[in-house]
């Protein structure tokens, strides 16, 4: 997907405890910080970054996804310090669908702010992409994200056996396929 033809520039959407915006070198320290608690990244098919220098070439990474058009990965930053306490992204678009994923530090789990940066994702996948439909891919073990989705009107499709192996320790894990529709979403 040409962004470029929807946003003159990466979106800022500012919340009201969060703001969601275009991850910067200056956040690699904060990326390294969260991705450094297992908790973080037990469900993830990888451990993140295990270096300053990798959080520096994931950044990168990510951001040229965007200017090459197959991902939109927003930092997830508190309102106050606009230090970075996650990442929330859409991939794999697709002509009118596309995957969501996310990541938070465990340091702001139940406060809200992943319910709030998906509810402004969500929004801007359908109302502004113009994407019909959103899926999402949970590990069997994942129940927090599990119910996070369900609270967002996503459906559970199926469950796909050994469907995604870890990146570091190759073990495959079986995973749940959710997905919502834009006829489903409510903002």
């Amino acid at each position: 997907m040409d962004f470029t033809t929807i946003f003159t520039s990466f979106p800022v959407i500012e919340g009201q405890k969060l703001r969601l915006r275009e991850l910067r070198a200056a956040d690699a320290p904060a990326l390294l910080d969260y991705y450094s608690n297992e908790n973080v990244y037990r469900y993830l098919d990888w451990h993140g970054p295990e270096t300053l220098e990798e959080s520096y070439k994931v950044i990168e990474f990510w951001n040229k996804g965007y200017h090459d058009g197959w991902l939109i990965r927003f930092a997830i930053a508190d309102k106050e310090t606009d230090k970075i306490i996650g990442t929330i992204f859409l991939t794999e678009i697709e002509d009118v669908r596309a995957e969501i994923g996310y990541e938070l530090s465990e340091n702001y789990w139940r406060r809200g702010m992943m319910s709030e940066a998906l509810q402004e994702v969500l929004a801007l996948g359908f109302n502004q992409l113009g994407l019909v439909r959103i899926q999402a891919f949970v590990s069997d073990e994942n129940t927090g994200s599990k119910e996070m989705l369900k609270k967002f009107n996503f459906k559970e499709e199926g469950y796909l056996r050994q469907y995604e192996c870890h990146s570091v320790t190759n073990e495959c894990r079986d995973m749940w396929v959710y997905s919502l529709l834009r006829s489903e979403f409510q903002k």
